[in-house]
């Protein structure tokens, strides 16, 4: 079986990116592995205020709902489409609060997130280049 073409590591592309609320950050890394069939996602940047952040979270790609160890969470999903797509989704007691997809095209990665707010729902659109290596 072909190799997932989303598993690696992607370097942001602050110029591409599109926040609905707020600005993109001003750099970014993010790694998508898998081992013995389970994926790890990992995302670190560094804000505007060059603060700098981490989120790993991972697990199946079956669209099984996996608990998560996340405040305010009580679960996720994550969904291979097909080799280039990968879905996640997440819940807090039955109601989903966030929704990503991200797609890979050759050296790019476009990532889309959808995240449900009191003041209603907020779009984040990212690009990624493949790390070299």
């Amino acid at each position: 079986m072909a190799r997932d073409t989303y598993l690696g590591a992607w370097h942001l592309i602050p110029e591409l990116c599109i926040y609905q609320q707020g600005e993109a950050p001003r750099s970014g890394l993010y790694t998508i592995e898998e081992s013995a069939g389970v994926l790890r996602l990992a995302v670190d940047w560094v804000d505007r205020a060059g603060l700098a952040h981490h989120v790993e979270f991972g697990g199946q790609p079956d669209g099984s709902e996996q608990t998560v160890d996340t405040p305010g969470l009580t679960h996720m999903t994550l969904t291979r489409i097909d080799s280039g797509t990968l879905d996640s989704a997440a819940f807090r007691d039955g109601e989903p609060v966030m929704y990503a997809r991200r797609v890979a095209h050759g050296d790019l990665l476009s990532t889309l997130q959808r995240i449900r707010t009191p003041a209603g729902e907020v779009s984040i659109f990212q690009v990624y280049r493949r790390a070299p290596g």
